[in-house]
């Protein structure tokens, strides 16, 4: 495919790949602001967790299909970058392909079935004894143990959708697709993929994908870098560039006109002698 080619499907694909980004930004906030498990005493965490997910079974499940469905529209979005970075020969090797297929699917499905079971766990827990102090502890976990396979699957579709948040951003960055700080936020969401940080993942994540749409658009502040234009690997332009004072300094001073040029100074008029006062003409007298 010649670079004429790429930017035309670039400019084609670019609303439904915003379109994608925002959708799935939009989803992962949402998704994380349905379900809040409750904190109560005397109880401990696996237990008390079971009985948030029983007693708010319809938002666990919506909050678990919005971040499936969510997790679908990234397939496209990652889709869009990737073909964007090799096109400008960002180093992405070929089988990556592969991995922006199957990650994003594998996420999706296992995060669904997974909510599906514990919701049968809770339920299951909640109608029984003992809940509270040690024992209940040991029930939860005896209760807990999900199919090895369906844990195999959310692994790795979890961690396969985190290493494409890391590793497209960072390689877009190289070839000036994005700015370097995109480059860093979209690593640092790829790992809170991973290391989940309650009310601050999804914000992180849905901020830097909405970002992503702006860019697909070209509304992002200060314009586009020149990569997106040229469709080769071009830096993205810093600030003093945009403002076109050049990479090493202040815009330089203009040149002054020569002086004209003179002829030889003219020889100094010769100054008359000053008269005698009359105060020594009287002492002549």
């Amino acid at each position: 495919m010649t670079p004429e080619d790429q930017l035309q499907w670039e400019a084609r694909w670019a609303v439904p790949a915003a379109i994608a980004s925002f959708g799935a930004a939009v989803l992962l906030v949402i998704s994380a602001t349905i379900f809040f498990p409750k904190d109560r005493k005397g109880i401990e965490r696996a237990p008390d967790l079971l009985l948030s997910i029983d007693d708010q079974s319809g938002a666990y499940i919506a909050s678990a299909a919005l971040t499936a469905l969510a997790a679908l529209l990234l397939l496209g979005v990652f889709y869009y970058l990737f073909r964007a970075v090799v096109a400008r020969g960002g180093g992405v090797p070929q089988w990556f392909v592969y991995l922006v297929y199957a990650a994003p699917v594998l996420f999706a499905v296992g995060s669904l079935i997974y909510a599906l079971q514990a919701v049968d766990i809770a339920d299951e827990f909640a109608s029984g004894t003992p809940i509270r102090g040690s024992e209940g502890g040991d029930r939860a976990k005896e209760l807990s143990d999900i199919s090895p396979v369906l844990i195999a699957a959310q692994t790795a579709g979890t961690v396969g959708v985190a290493f494409l948040f890391v590793m497209l951003p960072l390689r877009a960055r190289r070839v000036g697709l994005v700015t370097p700080f995109m480059g860093i936020l979209g690593a640092i969401a790829g790992a809170l993929i991973v290391f989940q940080l309650a009310g601050v993942s999804a914000i992180v994540q849905g901020f830097w994908l909405g970002a992503l749409g702006m860019l697909f658009l070209g509304r992002w502040p200060g314009g586009r870098g020149p990569a997106w234009e040229t469709g080769e690997a071009e830096p993205w332009p810093s600030a003093r560039e945009r403002a076109g004072l050049g990479s090493k300094g202040a815009e330089p001073a203009p040149e002054l006109d020569p002086a004209p040029e003179t002829g030889p100074a003219p020889d100094p008029e010769p100054v008359p002698d000053r008269p005698p006062s009359r105060k020594r003409r009287k002492k002549k007298r």
